[in-house]
C-alpha cells in the first residue's frame, strides 16, 4: 500500500538519491520532497485525465444575499459555494439528470463561487485526494516520476536527468490514463450479438 514517504522514495530512487525514513527528517531529500510533493500531486490531479479514484459529486450549497455575487453581467440566477477539495470541474447537472453530455448545464466560475441557472445543482468534479492508499498503482508510478522530474534539479543539478525523468513521467501518465479509461463500466445501452439473436 502506497504512502507519501514510499512515493517520495520511489521518486528519489528514480534519481539515484538516498531514501528517506520520514518527511520530518532534516535531510535535503526530505526537505525537497516536502517542498514539491503536494504541488506535484495537485498538478497531476488537476491537469491529468479524470482519474476514477478522484471523481466525486455533491449537491452544491446555494449562497444568497450580497455574498452571492452575480457572475458576469449578472446573468445567472443562482450562486453556489465551491467545495473546498475542488481540483477541476467535470460537469454541472440536475440531481436526477442524465449523465450524458446532454445532461450538463452551463456555469461560470468566479472566485470561490459557481454561478448557474439551475437549482438544485449537482457538481461532478475531481477532488483533492490526500490519502495515497486510494491511488492506483499506475497513478503512483506516474506521480513518482513527475515528482522525480521536480526533484532532479534541486538534488542532482542535472538537467539531462530532469528531462529523462519528465519523459518517463509523460509515458507513465499515459499508461495510467489508458488503464483508468479501460476500467470504465461498459455502456449500459450496449446489446451484444448474442443477446440480439436471442431476442429475435
Amino acid at each position: 500500500m502506497a504512502s507519501t514517504v514510499s512515493i517520495c522514495n520511489l521518486a528519489l530512487g528514480h534519481l539515484g538519491a538516498d531514501k528517506i525514513d520520514a518527511l520530518s527528517e532534516a535531510s535535503s531529500e526530505a526537505r525537497a520532497c516536502n517542498r514539491f510533493y503536494g504541488q506535484t500531486l495537485d498538478a497531476l490531479l488537476a491537469a491529468g485525465p479524470p482519474w476514477r479514484f478522484a471523481r466525486h459529486a455533491t449537491v452544491l450549497a446555494e449562497v444568497t444575499g450580497t455574498a452571492a455575487g452575480a457572475g458576469s453581467l449578472g446573468r445567472w440566477a443562482h450562486a453556489y459555494a465551491l467545495p473546498v477539495d475542488l481540483m477541476r470541474v467535470r460537469a454541472l447537472r440536475l440531481p436526477d439528470g442524465p449523465l450524458s453530455d446532454d445532461g450538463a448545464y452551463p456555469y461560470e466560475l468566479s472566485g470561490d463561487r459557481l454561478h448557474a441557472d439551475i437549482s438544485p445543482a449537482v457538481l461532478h468534479y475531481i477532488r483533492r485526494i490526500d490519502d495515497p492508499s486510494k491511488f492506483t498503482p499506475l497513478f503512483v508510478e506516474a506521480l513518482s516520476w513527475h515528482l522525480a522530474a521536480r526533484l532532479a534539479m534541486p538534488l542532482t543539478r542535472d538537467a539531462g536527468q530532469r528531462q529523462a525523468a519528465f519523459q518517463m513521467a509523460l509515458q507513465t501518465q499515459a499508461a495510467a490514463s489508458a488503464a483508468d479509461a479501460n476500467d470504465e463500466p461498459a455502456d449500459v445501452g450496449f446489446v451484444s450479438d448474442y443477446e440480439r439473436v436471442r431476442g429475435a
